[in-house]
C-alpha cells in the first residue's frame, strides 16, 4: 500500500530553493554559519559551556582560514553575539589547540583534556606543564634578582662579589644559597642576552643559551 503525505507536511517551494541556491557564494561558508549558531543555541541552553564552545570554533575557523578564506569572509560567519571585536593571532598557535582539541574528541573516554594537549603528566615522573613554567619562572625570577643587583654595583669600590649577591638573594627569597646559583648559571646567558639586545649593556655579547 503506497503511503500519502500528510496534508499538513510542508511542501518545499521549488523556485524559491532554486534562488536560494543560485544566491549562494560560498556553501561552506554558509555550512560554517550553520554550525557556529547550533553551537551557539547549545551554548544558551547550557548543554556547551563558552569555553567547549570557544575551542569547537577555533578549530572551525582555523580550517577555514587554511582552506584560504579571509578574516572578513570568517567574521561573516559567526553569531552576533559573540561580537564583532577582533583579534590577530599567529595560526600556527591556533592550529595547535585545533589539534589538541580534534585529538581529546577522537580520544578514549579516559583521557583527560590535559593528557590530549599533552600539558599534563603522561608518566612516572613527568611534571605537568604548568609545574615545569612555574618553576622556570621562579628560576628566571631568582637569576634576575642577582643580575640586576650584581651589574648595577660591580663597578663601584664596595661592591659585593657575586658569591655575596647571591647569598642575598636566597636569604630574601627563603631559597639556598645552591637554589639561586643554580638558577643563575642557567638563566644569566639569556637574560645578559636580552640587555645587550636593548642596548642596556655593551661589550661582547654572550650566545642565548
Amino acid at each position: 500500500m503506497t503511503k500519502r503525505r500528510k496534508t499538513r507536511a510542508p511542501i518545499v517551494s521549488e523556485d524559491a530553493l532554486k534562488e536560494f541556491k543560485e544566491n549562494i557564494q560560498d556553501r561552506e561558508l554558509l555550512q560554517l554559519a550553520y554550525r557556529f549558531e547550533i553551537l551557539e543555541e547549545l551554548n544558551k541552553a547550557g548543554i556547551l559551556n563558552t569555553r567547549f564552545l570557544a575551542l569547537e570554533a577555533l578549530g572551525a575557523l582555523a580550517g577555514g582560514r587554511i582552506e584560504g578564506r579571509t578574516e572578513g569572509d570568517l567574521q561573516t560567519c559567526w553569531p552576533k553575539e559573540w561580537g564583532t571585536e577582533t583579534i590577530t593571532l599567529p595560526l600556527s598557535l591556533i592550529l595547535a589547540l585545533r589539534d589538541g582539541w580534534q585529538d581529546y574528541k577522537k580520544a578514549p573516554t579516559r583521557k583527560t583534556l590535559g593528557e590530549a594537549f599533552k600539558i599534563e603528566g603522561g608518566g612516572q615522573g613527568s611534571h605537568p606543564m604548568k609545574a615545569r613554567l612555574a618553576t622556570n619562572d621562579r628560576e628566571r625570577a631568582l637569576a634576575r634578582a642577582v643580575e640586576t643587583q650584581y651589574l648595577q654595583v660591580k663597578d663601584c669600590i664596595n661592591a659585593l662579589t657575586l658569591d655575596e649577591v647571591i647569598n642575598q638573594v636566597a636569604t630574601a627569597h627563603g631559597v639556598s644559597f645552591g637554589t639561586v646559583k643554580d638558577a643563575h648559571k642557567a638563566h644569566r646567558d639569556s637574560i645578559r642576552g636580552t640587555l645587550y639586545e636593548l642596548e642596556i649593556l655593551k661589550g661582547v655579547k654572550p650566545s642565548r643559551s
